[in-house]
C-alpha cells in the first residue's frame, strides 16, 4: 500500500515551555470551582456540567455534561476518573451518546514529576441504526515527550496516530531527525490501506489518485511549515504570561471641541423634546412607554419593550437626575434584573466627564461587570499637545475568569489628524490564571491580529462619521442619532420575532 513521506524544518519549542503548558492545564483542571451542589460555575455558559459522584479528580469521580443548547436533545456525556496522580499516571474515560451514536474515549497521561512523559488517547465510534456495522471506527494517538526530546535516537516514532473505519485504515508517524540550523527536522510517514473485502478496491483507488494525494500532502505540509515558523518563534519568546497586554496606534480625523460640546447639548435637548402620547413615544415605530412620572424629570420610569423568542428582552430605564447645566444620570435594568447599569454626565452644556457601568449576564458571560469613564478635559489636553496625564478614556472588566482594562489616549499628529493609542490588559484570576496564560501562548497571535483589526475598523468608522458630521450642524446630527437609535431598537425586535409575513429567510 502507498506510503507518503514528507520532511519539514520547524522552529523548536523548548522542553520547559511544553512542560509549563501541561502543568498550567493540570493546575486549571484541579482548581475548577464546583459548587456544593456539584455544578460547575465559571461565569461562562458551558452548559450543565456536574460532579455527580466522588471528589473532584479523585479516583472514582464521575461527571455528567450537557453542552449548551442541547438540553432538549438526547445527549449524555459522562466522564469518569479512573486514577489521578499529578506527578505520576492519570487515566480518564469518556462516554458520549448523541442521538444513538456512541463515542468512547480513554485518555492516559504519564508524568515524571513535573515533566510530561507520555500522552495516549484511544477511542471508538459506534453509529446508530440502520447499518450499525458500517458506522463504526476506532482511533489511537500517542505522544511520547521523553523520546521527542531524547538526545539519543528514538526507537520508534514519538508521535503516532491511527484511524480504522470498517473497510480501511490510515496511520501517521511523526519522527524527529537530526537538527539543522537550529531547527527540528520533522519527518512524517502517512500510510493508507484497505481492510477485508475492500482491500483490493482501496489499493486500486490509491494507485489512481496517488500522485494527486502526494501533491496535496506536499502543499499542505509546506503551508503548515510556513505557518508554524511564522508564529512559533514569537510565541516561544513570549512564553507563558499571566498578564497579557495588547497595544495599537491609529490616526483619525479631528473634530473640534466646539462641535462636540454643541452636539452633546443638542442631544440632551433632543431627548427632552421627544413627544409622548398616552404614555407612548410618538412618531417612531419603537415601542417606548412612559410608565411613571413626567417625561425626563427625576423619577421618570420608561420601558423599552422588546419581546425575544425565549424571554422578555425589554429594558427598564429610570431618570435619577436631568439638568443641562448640571449632572444627568439614568439607570437601567432588564425585567429580571439579570442586567443592571447606569450612565451619567456632569454637564450637557460643558461636558467634562462621562461615566457608565453595566453588570450581570451579557451574552454567554453570566457574571460580568463593566465600568468606564471618559474624561474629556484630558482628551482635549492630550490632542492639544499638553497631555502626559492619565489616559482620557478608561474601562475595566471584572469576571470570574479574568479581569481586564482598556485605556485610550490621544495626541496630535501631522495635518488634520490625531494619534490614538489603545491599550488592553487581561489577567487571569484564581484557578483561571494558568488557563489565560496558555490561551495567550496558543492563540496570542490571532488575538492580537483581531484586536488590531477591530481598532483599525473602529478608526475607519470614526473617520466616516466625522466626515459626515463636518457636513452637518450639531443639532440635526443629534436628532439623526436619536432616530437611528430608535430604529435600531425596532430592528432588533423584528429580528427576534423572525421574518415578517410573506418574507422567507435567506
Amino acid at each position: 500500500m502507498p506510503r507518503f513521506r514528507n520532511s519539514v524544518a520547524l522552529a523548536p519549542v523548548p522542553r520547559p515551555l511544553t512542560d509549563g503548558v501541561v502543568g498550567a492545564l493540570l493546575d486549571a483542571l484541579e482548581k475548577l470551582p464546583f459548587a456544593d451542589d456539584g455544578r460547575l460555575n465559571i461565569g461562562v455558559d458551558v452548559g450543565d456540567v456536574r460532579l455527580v459522584e466522588g471528589e473532584h479528580l479523585a479516583a472514582g469521580a464521575r461527571y455528567r455534561i450537557v453542552p449548551p443548547d442541547m438540553e432538549d436533545e438526547k445527549t449524555d456525556i459522562e466522564v469518569r476518573v479512573v486514577s489521578w496522580n499529578r506527578t505520576g499516571e492519570s487515566h480518564v474515560e469518556i462516554t458520549s451518546e448523541v442521538d444513538g451514536n456512541v463515542i468512547t474515549a480513554r485518555l492516559e497521561l504519564r508524568m515524571a514529576g513535573r515533566r510530561a512523559h507520555t500522552l495516549r488517547a484511544e477511542g471508538d465510534f459506534q453509529g446508530g441504526k440502520p447499518f450499525r456495522r458500517f458506522k463504526r471506527a476506532r482511533w489511537e494517538a500517542e505522544v511520547r515527550f521523553e523520546e521527542w526530546w531524547a538526545v539519543l535516537g528514538q526507537r520508534a516514532a514519538p508521535i503516532s496516530l491511527m484511524v480504522r473505519p470498517p473497510f480501511a485504515s490510515a496511520s501517521l508517524l511523526i519522527d524527529r531527525g537530526k537538527d539543522k540550523d537550529e531547527r527540528w527536522t520533522v519527518k512524517s510517514k502517512l500510510r493508507f490501506s484497505g481492510r477485508g473485502i475492500a482491500r483490493p478496491l482501496v489499493a486500486v483507488a490509491l494507485l489512481v489518485v496517488r500522485n494527486r494525494v502526494r501533491r496535496a500532502l506536499r502543499d499542505g505540509f509546506a503551508k503548515a511549515e510556513a505557518a508554524w515558523n511564522d508564529s512559533v518563534p514569537a510565541r516561544v519568546e513570549r512564553g507563558l504570561r499571566e498578564r497579557v497586554t495588547l497595544k495599537h496606534q491609529v490616526e483619525v480625523k479631528t473634530v473640534s471641541r466646539e462641535w462636540v460640546e454643541e452636539y452633546v447639548a443638542a442631544l440632551h435637548r433632543a431627548i427632552e423634546e421627544l413627544r409622548f402620547e398616552k404614555g407612548r413615544l410618538a412618531d417612531t415605530p419603537a415601542d417606548v412607554r412612559l410608565v411613571e412620572g413626567e417625561h425626563i424629570e427625576a423619577g421618570a420610569h420608561y420601558r423599552f419593550v422588546s419581546e425575544g423568542v425565549d424571554k422578555d428582552e425589554s429594558l427598564n430605564v429610570k431618570v435619577v437626575a436631568w439638568d443641562s447645566a448640571g449632572p444627568s444620570r439614568v439607570e437601567f435594568s432588564s425585567p429580571d434584573e439579570a442586567q443592571t447599569g447606569w450612565a451619567e454626565i456632569d454637564s450637557a452644556r460643558k461636558p467634562a466627564v462621562i461615566r457608565a457601568a453595566l453588570s450581570g449576564e451579557i451574552e454567554d458571560l453570566t457574571q460580568l461587570s463593566l465600568a468606564g469613564e471618559a474624561n474629556l478635559e484630558r482628551w482635549w489636553a492630550g490632542v492639544g499637545g499638553s497631555g502626559g496625564e492619565p489616559p482620557a478614556f478608561t474601562a475595566t472588566a471584572d469576571h470570574p475568569l479574568a479581569e481586564g482594562g482598556v485605556s485610550i489616549a490621544g495626541s496630535p499628529a501631522d495635518g488634520d489628524r490625531w494619534k490614538v493609542d489603545t491599550t488592553v490588559t487581561v489577567e487571569g484570576r484564581d484557578w483561571a490564571r494558568p488557563l489565560i496564560a496558555v490561551a495567550d501562548l496558543v492563540g496570542g497571535a490571532a488575538i492580537e491580529g483581531a484586536f488590531k483589526q477591530l481598532v483599525d475598523e473602529t478608526a475607519a468608522d470614526w473617520d466616516r462619521a466625522v466626515t459626515r458630521a463636518a457636513e452637518s450642524d450639531p443639532r440635526p446630527a443629534a436628532e439623526a442619532t436619536i432616530r437611528k437609535a430608535l430604529e435600531d431598537e425596532r430592528e432588533d425586535e423584528r429580528e427576534d420575532d423572525g421574518p415578517a409575513d410573506g418574507v422567507q429567510p435567506n
